[in-house]
């Protein structure tokens, strides 16, 4: 079998998984990660020294906000930070801050800024990064990500 018949598959599969009920989150949510392109293979956006990550409303339900971030000559990595229903946009930027803190390690420096954003920064003679939203599952939060 070709692997368009298999992502067509796959795809079928799913849209009759999502008719089931789900708890707290929308249905296909958990299988957004199956529906989205490799990594390797999806355009990069334009790097740079500082991104912010804009963090909006408290959370309607429990969930998962997923990033790609992109190092340059690196492959990509993915930073999951799962959220709580209730958590307000503060204490999801802490968590959003400690999470990507955890996964980029020394080069790069991830702080809460305004109490609801989250600006991540190139140490000195680190190369420059691109981060990009892959899903968000929680309801009511709304997330930016912009070059700072």
């Amino acid at each position: 079998m070709n692997p368009q018949a298999i992502r067509n598959t796959l795809a079928v599969v799913l849209v009759i998984l999502c008719a089931l009920p789900a708890p707290d989150a929308p249905a296909y949510a958990q299988f957004a990660p199956l529906l989205m392109p490799n990594a390797n293979q999806a355009p990069r956006p334009e790097p740079a020294d500082r991104w912010r990550l804009e963090f909006h409303d408290a959370a309607d339900s429990d969930g998962i906000i997923s990033f790609r971030l992109w190092v340059q000559e690196e492959s990509p990595m993915h930073v999951d930070v799962p959220i709580r229903k209730g958590e307000s946009d503060r204490e999801i930027a802490r968590a959003a801050r400690d999470a990507l803190a955890n996964r980029l390690g020394q080069r790069y420096a991830a702080v809460v800024v305004d109490g609801e954003d989250v600006v991540i920064t190139a140490q000195r003679g680190s190369p420059r990064f691109t981060v990009e939203l892959l899903r968000d599952t929680v309801r009511d939060v709304d997330v930016d990500v912009d070059r700072d």
